[in-house]
C-alpha cells in the first residue's frame, strides 16, 4: 500500500477501485427452505396438489394412515394409479 506522502511509487488501482466488490444480499430461513424444497421437488419429479374434503373424511384418513403407519401421500398416489388411471 502506498503512503500519502509518497510521490515517487504509481498507484496501479487507483482510488476508485473496490477490490472486494459488492457484497450478496443474504437469503432468509424462508428462501432456503423454500430453494431446498424447490429443489427437492424438481429432483424427484413431484408436484403439489391441494384438495378441498370434509373435515370427517381427513379426520378418518389420518386415523387409518397412522394405525397402518403408512405415509399419506403415497397412498393418494396409489389410489390415483390403481382406481382412476388403471386400464380396462
Amino acid at each position: 500500500m502506498r503512503q500519502p506522502n509518497d510521490t515517487k511509487t504509481s498507484d496501479l488501482l487507483g482510488d476508485s477501485c473496490d477490490l472486494a466488490g459488492p457484497v450478496p444480499v443474504k437469503s432468509t430461513q424462508r428462501e432456503k427452505a423454500a430453494e431446498r424444497a424447490r429443489r427437492f421437488r424438481e429432483r424427484h419429479g413431484v408436484v403439489a396438489m391441494t384438495v378441498n374434503i370434509k373435515a370427517e373424511t381427513l379426520a378418518a384418513f389420518n386415523e387409518w394412515a397412522a394405525a397402518k403407519g403408512k405415509n399419506k401421500a403415497q397412498v393418494i398416489e396409489r389410489l390415483i394409479e390403481t382406481q382412476l388411471l388403471r386400464k380396462r
